[in-house]
């Protein structure tokens, strides 16, 4: 249950690359004429309930880690994401506290404290394979207006996105 007594319930947001749903509290569901998906959380009972993420994952593909590397000519491997945000308008940027470099398909040195950005939109028409393996991280926050514990985690995705720092 979300913390407006709504049952949480998967909800597929995107599929195959098409738009399918959105979260929503009662109130979204209400003004949009939808159904509530059990997103309304809030940090303690007297903070309001708002429309923020749970759990949420990109399911499996087919392809190995290790084949999505060897298809990499100039890349990077990028393993451990830190704190990051994203906004309504799809833009977000993630710090990156470890990953590899990837030249002609083998892994490099070593790389940290970095970042990537983006638009959420566009970089995902860019996702070219998906690895056959999940990993979950249960250390993550939504620190939308209140700090909140998600879980974060997913698959190995090949795709194009802005890396800068140091």
């Amino acid at each position: 249950m979300d913390d407006e007594g709504t049952r949480a319930e998967d909800v597929t947001i995107i599929d195959k690359g098409v738009l399918k749903s959105y979260m929503h509290s009662r109130a979204s569901a209400a003004y949009f004429k939808m159904h509530p998906t059990g997103n309304a959380r809030a940090y303690s009972f007297s903070d309001e309930p708002i429309v923020r993420m749970r759990n949420t994952a990109v399911l499996p593909g087919k392809s190995r880690v290790e084949d999505m590397i060897a298809s990499v000519k100039d890349g990077y491997y990028l393993i451990q994401a830190s704190n990051g945000q994203a906004d309504i308008t799809s833009e977000f940027m993630f710090g990156i506290s470890l990953g590899y470099e990837i030249k002609n398909g083998k892994l490099g040195k070593a790389i940290n404290d970095t970042a990537v950005s983006g638009v959420a939109y566009e970089m995902l028409k860019t996702v070219s394979m998906v690895s056959d393996k999940i990993l979950w991280d249960c250390s993550g926050m939504c620190g939308k207006k209140q700090s909140i514990p998600v879980s974060i985690g997913g698959p190995a995705i090949k795709c194009v996105v802005n890396i800068g720092g140091k």
